[in-house]
């Protein structure tokens, strides 16, 4: 009796096995897409010249509309630091981290770009201990580094760990929107 129960169960495991091994691979990313192309010319360009701050931010860009946050992250990490200054660069790296569920990571590279952005337009309300950077940062790139990191306060407030699925990652940015939209009817 042992036997034959031993044998239906490796028969079993074996049909399993030939069924998940026959089944063809899904490619993450279509090669003949012309999106595909675009973000390898893109890689490429970026191997070659890391510091190339133009590069780094459509790369990190390209990754993040195809879904990839990882390779954003391990991309703009890869770049040369000093590029990580760009507030727009910074804000990219926090996107990444969001997406990848790094909300707490996601937080602190948000607050570090609107403090770069605000030291760079002279905010009275950033933060002294943070250098002013090389990189230029206007009042538009202000006001969405801002929405973004009260979004973010917000998900982190409510323990939003998986803010791709989760519901209130949306609500979050609804009230950063909305924050953002009457400070700027009242001013």
């Amino acid at each position: 009796m042992e036997i034959r129960v031993n044998v239906v169960l490796l028969s079993v495991l074996a049909c399993v096995w030939a069924g998940l091994s026959a089944a063809d691979p899904v490619a993450a990313l279509d090669p003949r897409a012309p999106s595909t192309h675009a973000l390898a010319q893109l890689e490429d360009a970026f191997a070659a010249n890391p510091g190339d701050l133009h590069v780094a931010r459509e790369l990190a860009r390209s990754y993040l509309d195809v879904g990839r946050p990882g390779l954003a992250v391990a991309a703009l990490r890869s770049a040369d630091p000093a590029l990580l200054e760009d507030p727009m660069l910074a804000h990219r790296l926090a996107q990444a981290y969001e997406r990848s569920g790094r909300v707490l990571d996601a937080l602190a590279t948000a607050d570090l770009a609107l403090q770069r952005c605000g030291r760079a337009l002279g905010s009275e309300d950033a933060s002294m201990a943070t250098p002013v950077p090389r990189f230029d940062c206007s009042e538009r790139t202000y006001a969405a580094l801002d929405v973004h990191k009260a979004a973010l306060e917000h998900m982190v407030r409510w323990g939003v760990a998986e803010p791709d699925t989760d519901t209130r990652t949306a609500i979050a940015y609804r009230l950063a929107t909305r924050s953002a939209t009457f400070a700027a009817i009242t001013e």
